[in-house]
């Protein structure tokens, strides 16, 4: 399995109910998006949050 999607997963289990029931209809509607909206959403994801890879993990220092 891609080192990727691991670290989707683990983070994913960890969430609730609502958390993970969310996640799901986000990623429901993402995949119905054209292609420059979903770049679009890249984008601001990454400005928001910074890229992922290379950052430490607050929850588990990893």
């Amino acid at each position: 399995m891609d080192e990727k999607v691991k670290r989707l997963l683990k983070v994913y289990t960890e969430l609730d109910y609502s958390q993970r029931k969310e996640v799901r209809e986000y990623i429901e509607n993402y995949e119905k998006k054209d292609l420059s909206e979903k770049r679009n959403i890249s984008e601001s994801l990454n400005k928001s949050l910074g890229p992922l890879m290379t950052n430490v993990c607050a929850y588990c220092g990893k």
